[in-house]
């Protein structure tokens, strides 16, 4: 029996992480679900075991080097990488001069330096079977600077930077890479923050989750380089 493809996704404890992870367990991946709070990775291992899915539950902070090497030896203990999904992110929205230096590089560390040791890992797999998918969930602030989001529109718009290179660099071994520019999504993600936007009015999880699978399921060797996903009456 042909083993099931292993997707490594990132904040897979809420959001869009944990609607992908249900989404790509349904479909037959098996599931390494990584995030730093493991009582919501068993959360989203409950929902992907109601699924009929498999997964593995990988508590780990993705600024830490050695933490990430960790990941993804248990990842190819399942089987082989197909997927990889940066998605993980944090952001403080303030203006630049009250931006403190340890909030400016925690966004940085999360944001970027996560993605990238990641996706360093992801490829070097990748590599050796000459196929998978690197997906980076960006923003709409990845295209476009954000009025209070100095750091979170520098990591984003670093993020496009690596995604592109990193595209460059592995198109010779097969591996796609797709970088996913949402608006404003409707999640707990919002929660955290003191702000009275129209939540209702805001771009679905199983819209950018649809959107997701269907580049990552199309086949052959044509790739869906860039999603921008909006809600028709523009962004707030």
């Amino acid at each position: 029996m042909a083993k099931k493809p292993v997707a490594v996704i990132t904040g897979a404890s809420e959001g869009i992480g944990h609607g992908l992870a249900v989404k790509l367990a349904s479909e037959g991946y098996v599931c390494v679900l990584a995030a730093r709070n493991e009582e919501n990775l068993r959360k989203t291992a409950d929902r992907v075991s109601d699924a009929g899915g498999e997964y593995v539950v990988a508590p780990v902070d993705i600024t830490k080097e050695a933490e990430v090497e960790r990941l993804f030896r248990q990842a190819t203990k399942a089987g082989d990488l197909a997927l990889m999904v940066n998605n993980a992110g944090i952001a403080t929205f303030k203006a630049v001069e009250e931006i403190t230096l340890e909030e400016w590089q925690s966004m940085l560390d999360v944001n970027l330096t996560g993605a990238f040791l990641c996706t360093r890992e992801a490829v070097k797999l990748m590599k050796k079977t000459r196929s998978g998918h690197i997906v980076f969930i960006n923003s709409f602030s990845g295209k476009r600077a954000l009025s209070w989001g100095g750091g979170y529109s520098a990591t984003k718009y670093g993020l496009r930077g690596l995604a592109d290179t990193v595209r460059i660099e592995v198109r010779k071994s097969n591996i796609k890479v797709t970088s996913v520019f949402p608006g404003s999504v409707d999640t707990s993600w919002w929660d955290k923050f003191d702000y009275d936007f129209p939540r209702d009015q805001m771009v679905t999880v199983d819209n950018v989750v649809q959107a997701i699978w269907a580049t990552v399921s199309q086949e052959g060797r044509s790739v869906i380089e860039e999603i921008d996903l909006r809600q028709v009456g523009g962004d707030f």
